[in-house]
């Protein structure tokens, strides 16, 4: 039997095809004149969480400090948090009132069962709190949620339009390639990567991103989807295959961003790599998992919004 017969993709998720994910994009509405930085990912960050701390400390604790459960594995790294923040991706800093801001929010498995209460807390965000250091206030103008098949608007004008739906892993499995040599990866957020506790500058083999992706795939869905994604075995088997995959062509480069805490009252480095990079070699068993990535995220501060990337298959 060989490795592309034993890595059929179709094959590969059998433990946990369940785990469920949601991406929803909340376009705000702004009441007044502001001014943001360029990277806003850390002003919703800091907001978010200080206003589901008013609506009770549980929830923010289930988002911001989610408690590892007594079998987690590492025991000096923190669970990853059931959600990501993908925040506007421009580089405009002035608004005007009237003007409009789109925020993602990807939950995942249980988290979505808290999406009302992730809509209160953007609410009374937007109402009583504002954002940003000039704390600027907003209203939610809609609510669209995103799956692999499309956009459906489910809240507009203050009223619900439709039940919120869920992606299932098991839905990337469904429609597989049994042949791809090259794939393009472009990171539109920066990608924090670590080997030997040290930050990766240079773009990261292809080995070392896939082990981080199924890695925190598997955390994901340990913690808040029942059980794990990928055997041990399995994703044994796609490490030693990712080793023969090569770098054909990377734009990837390193950028500097300090972004203000206002808990610690300091600046923090928050830099990655940003850019695209051409992977050749036997693609076709990573490419479900990748496409699940771009939901997920990889590397470093994910819930900042940050390790984000879009595939493109290269026939």
């Amino acid at each position: 039997m060989t490795a592309h017969t034993r890595l059929n993709p179709a094959n590969v998720v059998t433990e946990n095809p369940t785990f469920r994910l949601a991406c929803f994009e909340f376009q705000l509405y702004l009441t007044e004149a502001t001014e943001f930085p360029i990277d806003k990912g850390s002003s919703f960050h800091g907001a978010f969480g200080h206003a589901l701390a008013r609506i009770g400390t549980h929830f923010r604790d289930y988002f911001y400090n989610p408690t590892p459960p007594t079998h987690w594995s590492d025991a000096q790294q923190a669970p990853p948090r059931p959600y990501v923040l993908i925040p506007p991706l421009t580089d405009k800093t002035r608004y005007a009132a009237g003007d409009t801001l789109n925020l993602g929010v990807v939950l995942y498995g249980s988290a979505i069962d808290y999406f009302l209460i992730v809509f209160a807390a953007l609410e009374h965000l937007g109402e009583f709190m504002g954002l940003g250091t000039q704390r600027t206030r907003f209203t939610i103008d809609s609510i669209m949620q995103l799956t692999s098949d499309g956009a459906t608007t489910i809240y507009q004008n203050r009223q619900w339009l439709a039940q919120t739906q869920a992606m299932q892993a098991g839905q990337f499995f469904a429609d597989t390639s049994l042949s791809l040599s090259r794939i393009r990866l472009t990171h539109h957020t920066r990608l924090r990567l670590k080997a030997g506790n040290q930050l990766l500058n240079t773009v990261p083999p292809f080995s070392l991103l896939m082990n981080r992706l199924l890695g925190r795939i598997n955390a994901l869905a340990t913690l808040y989807g029942g059980g794990i994604a990928i055997t041990p075995e399995q994703k044994q088997q796609l490490l030693n295959l990712a080793e023969t995959v090569q770098i054909e062509h990377s734009t990837l480069q390193w950028r500097d961003w300090q972004r203000h805490s206002q808990r610690s009252q300091s600046t923090m480095p928050f830099g990655g790599l940003l850019g695209e990079t051409v992977y050749r070699g036997e693609l076709a068993p990573f490419i479900p998992w990748l496409t699940m990535g771009q939901w997920v995220g990889v590397g470093g501060k994910t819930s900042f919004g940050l390790g984000l990337y879009k595939m493109e298959l290269m026939q």
